[in-house]
């Protein structure tokens, strides 16, 4: 048995567990890490924080969702309303049922990435990306997630655990 979670990712000037939209959540905050203002937090179990999050921090977001690391569900969105949708490790979701306009088209896919990690303000490497959105999880989708986020142009340093946040 796999991880089965979330990693969000986010520009917030403090700790993304801190974040309304992200505490109101029942889930167990397990790590962070950060790009200077952006943040990656590993969540459990899955967890689908409120469109809310954008308008919290104007910026853009990234969520993507691990099911028993054996596939990643993934969607980014922006302020702007520029949004995108892919699965990685896309014939282990097909097994699991997934259906096909949710893995969509892995140039298309790959294209509304890249507009949305430079509108981001990141500087995406698309060829990393088109080999993200093909690869099969070996042996975990997290990794898949790692790739996918760093194709995008992230540079998470510093992971930590997070400290527990009140509710």
């Amino acid at each position: 048995m796999g991880f089965s979670g979330s990693f969000i990712v986010a520009r917030a000037g403090h700790a993304l567990a801190e974040l309304g939209a992200l505490r109101a959540l029942d889930c167990e905050s397990l790590w962070w890490g950060q790009d200077g203002a952006w943040q990656i937090l590993q969540v459990c179990p899955v967890a689908d924080p409120d469109p809310s999050i954008i308008r919290e921090t104007g910026a853009f977001l990234l969520v993507a969702h691990v099911v028993d690391s054996d596939f990643a569900t993934v969607q980014g969105a922006g302020p702007d309303g520029l949004s995108w949708q892919c699965v990685l490790s896309p014939e282990m979701a097909r097994d699991y049922g997934v259906p096909g306009d949710w893995i969509g088209d892995s140039a298309e896919v790959g294209e509304r990435a890249v507009a949305w990690a430079q509108r981001a303000g990141l500087q995406p490497d698309s060829g990393a990306l088109a080999a993200a959105l093909a690869a099969e999880c070996d042996p975990l989708a997290e990794d898949l997630v790692f790739a996918l986020v760093h194709a995008l142009g992230f540079r998470f340093r510093g992971t930590v655990e997070p400290e527990p946040v009140a509710v």
